[in-house]
């Protein structure tokens, strides 16, 4: 594995956060029956993408040697390492005030802290959306363009690598911002309606199965590249393949999706074990893209 495990998570985490920021402005425009979904994608969001940055500065090295280098990856414009770092230097204190903007007061000491803070946010909901979407959208596609930009690994070096991971990122998202609206909802001892967000993912990950399928195809017309997929496909990482990521992340989850859409929302348990399923086989995705990466030589033999 050239990456370490931190990358995996990074990746992960990030395309998470980005997607639960999506889908919190999305159920914030579905009406206040989705508030819990709106407060609790908003809440997830940047924690997610904080912790996701700080495994990447660590696998990075000098986030431990010589944190003073760091600034380096803010100044060198034409690498798409530079792009993130400031996508990902913006987006996590925007997405820390959206969620200021659209949560309740949190008691105790700490609000007479957040209070003046989460005042001056309220006031800039909208333009705080406009700014956290915009942002969110960019670290969902800058996972997957961080990735697609060496030549030197085939099956990666594909611009569908990028879609793909919009799709997970909004799938994931998805799946986390759900989950906790229904930990929030119980809370509150509300009922929330999962019929509607299941019909959705069905459709994400009707999606993201065809741009894997399509990814897959794309890849394996190079050597490596066919390498590559062999490698997940009836290789050692077939059985996570085919388990992890293709049962568990995206056929297991749109069965009990369509079950629990057929039901009209009397299938709670099945709904969220497939948002479990959908988390789980995103994590797998990112795994299986930096274990399943044969590298080529670029250039001339030395």
């Amino acid at each position: 594995m050239v990456w370490g495990w931190q990358i995996a998570w990074y990746l992960f985490l990030g395309g998470l956060g980005a997607g639960a920021t999506l889908t919190s402005l999305v159920a914030s425009r579905a009406g206040s029956r989705f508030s819990v979904i709106e407060r609790a994608g908003a809440t997830l969001a940047g924690p997610a993408v904080a912790f996701g940055t700080a495994l990447l500065v660590i696998d990075l090295g000098m986030g431990r040697r010589e944190p003073w280098r760091l600034v380096y990856l803010y100044t060198n414009w034409t690498s798409p390492m530079t792009w993130g770092t400031w996508i990902l230097t913006l987006f996590i204190p925007i997405a820390l005030l959206h969620a200021l903007a659209v949560t309740d007061t949190m008691g105790g000491r700490w609000e007479r802290y957040v209070a003046p803070v989460r005042r001056v946010c309220k006031r800039g909901t909208g333009a705080l959306k406009v700014i956290a979407g915009v942002l969110a959208l960019s670290t969902a596609i800058y996972t997957g363009v961080l990735l697609s930009v060496p030549p030197s690994f085939p099956l990666l070096n594909s611009l569908l690598l990028p879609v793909l991971f919009l799709v997970s990122a909004l799938s994931t998202g998805l799946s986390a911002a759900v989950l906790g609206g229904y930990v929030l909802a119980r809370r509150r001892g509300v009922v929330l309606d999962l019929h509607q967000w299941s019909r959705v993912h069905i459709a994400l990950l009707v999606v993201e199965f065809a741009a894997l399928l399509a990814w897959l195809g794309v890849g394996s017309a190079s050597l490596a590249g066919n390498a590559s997929v062999k490698l997940l496909v009836s290789g050692d990482l077939a059985p996570v393949f085919w388990i992890g990521l293709v049962l568990a992340g995206l056929v297991g989850p749109v069965l009990a999706f369509v079950v629990e859409t057929a039901r009209r929302g009397r299938g709670d348990r099945l709904a969220l074990a497939g948002e479990a399923g959908v988390l789980a086989g995103g994590l797998a995705l990112r795994y299986l893209v930096l274990l399943a990466a044969v590298p080529v030589l670029v250039g001339p033999a030395l």
